[in-house]
């Protein structure tokens, strides 16, 4: 890549061998470098393309703005949730938990603790992410010789859990978790039971109860062939199953608004029943 411009010693503006402007991140990408000179491979750890001058406005006050050992810790944080995880995550994910990080390091600094309403949700509702965010929790404290507290990784494991999804920003992510816990407490109170969270059933149903409920928020109808039939056939077969999925229906329908048809009760009630087999009250 062509060195054009250096944000700071550390991160320049670049271009590459298409011609198209990047931001590119190493150690001493940009110092004392001048315009056309070559910028060598070893030298480039991230590389971020640009597409828009106001993109690119964003992404050079960004990374003025965050130290580089924080964007390479979030880095090093993000290889890590990538190989737990097996799946692909949005880009975005290292703009957004480095800043997040470096939040939190400045709130650590201050002496400003905030509490996450949500820590114990998300840490059984996200087992995998939470550990993740467990992980970071300790990198961090150990890069940079603080204490951030154990509750700061429900909120790291959040950034995880939104970036397998295009459900949306931040917000929407804390929304459906809430969501999904309320729907959880209806099963619990119907069932009568604690639901085992340790269980692959339970995993694949909170999985299922996020494509719900992004569907909803989005609009999108399901659909497939037979689904009265199917309907008809388990609700008779899963008959404790089917009244707590009723019981979803209407206080998901008269609280947020939302429209489950026939083919989202089937999926509902084949996971009710997975999750909950093991009980025979209600």
């Amino acid at each position: 890549m062509r060195f054009k411009k250096t944000l700071n010693n550390n991160i320049a503006l670049a271009e590459d061998a298409e011609g198209c402007e990047v931001i590119v991140i190493g150690t001493g990408v940009g110092f004392k470098k001048v315009k056309g000179q070559w910028i060598e491979r070893e030298q480039i750890q991230k590389t971020f393309r640009i597409g828009s001058d106001d993109k690119y406005q964003r992404l050079e006050q960004f990374f003025n703005d965050i130290p580089l050992q924080v964007i390479n810790v979030t880095d090093q944080i993000i290889e890590h949730g990538r190989n737990q995880i097996g799946k692909k995550l949005n880009d975005s994910i290292l703009l957004t938990l480095a800043d997040h990080i470096h939040f939190a390091l400045d709130r650590f600094k201050s002496g400003v603790d905030i509490q996450n309403p949500l820590h114990w949700d998300i840490r059984h509702l996200y087992p995998v992410e939470y550990r993740i965010g467990a992980y970071a929790v300790e990198l961090i404290n150990e890069a940079f010789e603080v204490s951030l507290p154990s509750a700061e990784a429900s909120s790291i494991a959040l950034h995880f859990v939104n970036s397998q999804f295009d459900s949306g920003s931040m917000n929407q992510t804390i929304k459906i978790t809430q969501m999904i816990n309320d729907i959880l407490d209806i099963m619990t109170n119907h069932f009568g039971m604690a639901l085992d969270q340790e269980t692959t059933d339970f995993s694949r149903f909170v999985t299922h109860l996020r494509y719900f409920i992004v569907r909803q928020l989005n609009r999108e109808v399901l659909s497939f062939k037979d689904q009265q039939f199917l309907y008809d056939v388990l609700s008779e077969r899963y008959p404790s199953s089917f009244k707590c999925a009723l019981k979803i229906k209407e206080a998901m329908e008269q609280q947020r608004g939302f429209a489950i048809t026939p083919d989202e009760m089937v999926y509902l009630m084949i996971h009710i029943e997975r999750v909950t087999s093991r009980s025979d009250t209600a």
